[in-house]
């Protein structure tokens, strides 16, 4: 899930001298704000980045939450996680934690806060102020990856957590927390009162990471063509490079949607052009899913709306209208007001960003997902229906116009009938 701009920012001298620097200081809590649905675990940018940390002998533990691991899902086995690492790493803390549970054979029970604080931060505090000139450049980077996929309720703990330590602990952690940026993630980030020694930053997709999947599309495909056992049949020239293009330009910057096509064409079992045809819509799909993973992300995604039929309407019509967006467009057309398109999509802000005129579509394949019935299933929008929706609107509004000279309506209009030429 970690972006790989963040290992650029991460690698930068700006940054290294910054965290080194914050040893003799005080706590540092730094956000990577991810505004997409996870990267796949384990992924390149996600290994290079804990690398980095170790080159630097920086990292002292990390714990990865995934909501599809019944471990990893929850916070029960978060603190005794980072304190089983931070043994290894600083052995002189072992018989201190030991101690801790000795006197509190419950102690893993207890809150999150006393759990750290008596397993982790006196056992460090205790070391450094013991041993100040030989332990000052101890790895105090703690990674916490995931945190919208802990699925007990914690998150807002777990930060409040944080925050606490960094306040009175006198061992300068530095924790880096990587989430997308639900509700409540973002309000308790945003909180006045825990910001202090904050800093956040957003890793939106840039043209960086595009070359990346570039490469990254290349380097499979290339793989592909000299280990299939159908090898012998796949021209030199597979796939063309228009097909990579459109394969980059559908994954938005973003590896899960490129790991995703990847995964399916390689395929030991299947030929891999007939499979690339299929997910470039070329060749029927008949009963393969090319697309089921992402496809599950998006659902998940979308069914944390409030009313997610309201909540994919907005991003369907706004996909639709594409050539004038803007949220006073889909005021328009919806009927409602920009603070309902709003608190329609607070809780999509992995694939939506509300701008202040217009909304940013953070995946190019979730309108493939939205108009396509079998992979949308529930979240299903007939594009025929918004295309008629706003044909009604405007006309409705041209008509009140009692013969007044046509304007922005005829622009819609025109729009809307090339809309249904291309649709039959």
């Amino acid at each position: 899930m970690i972006h790989r701009n963040a290992t650029n920012a991460l690698a930068k001298p700006s940054w290294t001298r910054s965290w080194t620097g914050s040893r003799r200081r005080s706590t540092r809590i730094l956000s990577l704000c991810v505004s997409t649905v996870p990267l796949v675990r384990g992924s390149p940018p996600s290994r290079k980045l804990l690398q980095s940390s170790e080159e630097h002998k920086l990292l002292l533990a990390s714990f990865f939450f995934f909501r599809a691991d019944s471990f990893r899902s929850n916070s029960t086995q978060f603190v005794a996680t980072i304190a089983y690492q931070v043994a290894v790493v600083i052995p002189g803390v072992r018989a201190l934690m030991e101690a801790a549970i000795d006197n509190d054979p419950h102690l893993l029970s207890r809150s999150l806060i006393t759990q750290f604080t008596a397993l982790i931060v006196d056992p460090l505090e205790h070391l450094f102020e013991i041993s100040v000139g030989e332990h000052m450049d101890l790895p105090n980077l703690i990674i916490i990856d995931g945190l919208d996929e802990c699925m007990d309720g914690t998150q807002v703990h777990i930060l409040d957590m944080i925050f606490a330590i960094g306040k009175r602990s006198k061992f300068p952690f530095i924790f880096l927390v990587a989430s997308r940026p639900e509700l409540e993630i973002s309000a308790a980030m945003g909180d006045g009162k825990i910001r202090e020694g904050l800093t956040r930053l957003p890793l939106a997709a840039d043209i960086t990471s595009r070359d990346d999947i570039r490469r990254f599309l290349q380097d499979k495909f290339d793989e592909i063509r000299l280990t299939h056992p159908t090898r012998s049949d796949l021209p030199s020239s597979w796939p063309s490079h228009k097909d990579i293009d459109t394969l980059v330009n559908k994954s938005s910057g973003q590896l899960i949607y490129a790991s995703t096509v990847v995964k399916f064409v390689s395929s030991r079992r299947h030929r891999p052009d007939h499979r690339l045809e299929i997910v470039l819509d070329l060749r029927p799909k008949g009963k393969d899913l090319p697309f089921a993973e992402l496809d599950a992300l998006y659902r998940y995604v979308l069914s944390s709306a409030d009313d997610t039929t309201a909540a994919a309407q907005i991003v369907a019509t706004d996909l639709t209208v594409r050539y004038i967006r803007g949220i006073d467009t889909l005021c328009h057309i919806l009927d409602l007001s920009p603070t309902d398109i709003k608190l329609h999509l607070i809780d999509l802000g992995s694939l939506v960003e509300y701008g202040k005129h217009s909304l940013n579509i953070l995946h190019a394949s979730l309108g493939d997902f939205l108009f396509g019935e079998s992979r949308s299933q529930e979240f299903y929008i007939d594009h025929r229906s918004i295309h008629t929706k706003i044909a009604q609107v405007f006309l409705l509004e041209y008509l009140k116009r009692d013969g007044a000279k046509p304007f922005i309506c005829c622009q819609h209009l025109y729009h809307t009938k090339t809309f249904y030429q291309a649709s039959f």
